[in-house]
């Protein structure tokens, strides 16, 4: 070649792969993600390309959360030690013979991942146990100067849907509005659930208020996960965790028959019906005017729309699998989400993402630009992988 210019080896088909999938994927994997388990639970590994290339799975967080972990695990198991083995109990009242038993933390967890932002790309979060602690809807009651109240509704991608369903007429807003709508219908059902236990007001799942504890956080945000559990509890079991089939459309307008025969996940219905009727019978509540009938329909209804926002995936009103919500959204405990955030200094995603909190699974640095590795992927769709873990994490 002229100009004293060298020829280019000819790229191996394995090279042009790994070219094609750095263009599809977000960003290469940082080199110095720790991979160790977190209280004895391994973390999740992603498909992605290493900042020299090569096409692999990689997983893990990187040195700056490591070490706040390692700091969490220490001080859980500091204050394991201390508590007698006679109080060293799961959520659920029964023995726990690990750490990890005894903060409700079952499954393995997310770190990186290869999305397009947000902090898993840099290694910079860590999702706890994302197939029993979705995303979930979230709601802000916002009060004008003359006292009159207005409700907007958040959760997964809000930030961009709530400002597509405010944009120019067009199937990207009426999209947008739909997911809003749903969203809206889904934390009804919260309500509902609160009732159903003898509560007023409404359910508080709004994003976190200034100076407000992640005690207080997690009570209030736990307070609605029971609520849930125990209401749709009377009609579905908690097992198993996924539920893979898209749910009955407009299921609170839908036809009791169509409920019925679509919801197979349903226990027997006079079963279910006689259990409605003996906590009716047990816990009087004049603010719940339903039979017990009536209610066996209504949780059929609740249990579809509340499942919606839990899905895997991307964000859509029409989700092919999501968690199972009879087993409420929040499996972890209060000490564990304290310790998290207050030993670890990490931002909980449940309440602290703004109207983009109900990430109950995710924690994060908050501040991960510096943790950032550079050569980022060009811009592309989204990688199959990143986003394989579905509804969750910023």
């Amino acid at each position: 070649m002229s100009g004293g210019q060298t020829r280019r080896p000819q790229q191996t088909q394995e090279e042009r792969d790994q070219r094609t999938f750095d263009r599809t994927c977000s960003s290469p994997a940082p080199t110095n993600l720790d991979t160790r388990p977190f209280l004895g639970k391994s973390f999740t590994q992603s498909e992605g390309v290493s900042a020299e290339g090569r096409v692999g799975r990689f997983g893990g967080v990187n040195p700056t959360l490591r070490g706040r972990l390692d700091a969490v695990e220490a001080e859980l198991n500091t204050r394991w030690g201390a508590t007698p083995e006679d109080q060293r109990l799961k959520p659920d009242g029964s023995r726990a013979s690990t750490v990890a038993d005894w903060c409700g933390v079952r499954g393995s967890h997310i770190g990186w991942r290869p999305d397009r932002s947000g902090h898993h790309r840099s290694g910079s979060a860590i999702d706890i146990d994302a197939s029993a602690n979705p995303y979930i809807a979230i709601r802000q009651t916002n009060t004008a100067e003359d006292g009159t109240t207005t409700e907007s509704f958040g959760g997964e991608e809000a930030g961009r849907i709530n400002r597509q369903a405010r944009g120019p007429a067009g199937a990207q807003r009426d999209a947008a509005q739909d997911v809003n709508a749903q969203r809206s219908q889904a934390v009804a059902v919260y309500d509902r659930a609160r009732t159903f236990a003898g509560e007023q007001g409404q359910a508080n799942v709004a994003p976190r208020s200034g100076g407000e504890t992640a005690g207080a956080q997690y009570d209030r945000m736990r307070a609605a996960s029971d609520h849930l559990s125990q209401y749709l509890g009377l009609v579905f079991r908690t097992a198993p965790g996924t539920v893979s089939r898209r749910p009955v459309e407009d299921p609170q307008n839908a036809e009791r028959d169509v409920l019925i025969a679509a919801i197979t996940e349903a226990n027997p219905q006079a079963a279910s019906v006689a259990a409605i009727q003996a906590h009716l019978t047990a816990h009087p509540n004049p603010a719940w005017t339903l039979s017990a009938d009536e209610t066996y329909v209504q949780i059929l209804r609740d249990y579809e729309s509340v499942r919606i926002p839990m899905q895997h995936g991307a964000v859509t009103t029409t989700p092919g699998r999501t968690r199972n919500p009879a087993a409420g959204f929040l499996q972890f405990t209060r000490s564990f989400t304290e310790v998290m955030a207050n030993t670890g200094r990490l931002r909980w995603g449940g309440t602290s993402m703004g109207m983009e909190s109900g990430d109950m699974m995710h924690f994060d640095l908050d501040r991960a630009a510096e943790e950032v590795p550079a050569g980022v992927c060009a811009a592309g769709p989204q990688s199959a992988a990143a986003s394989s873990g579905g509804g969750g994490g910023s």
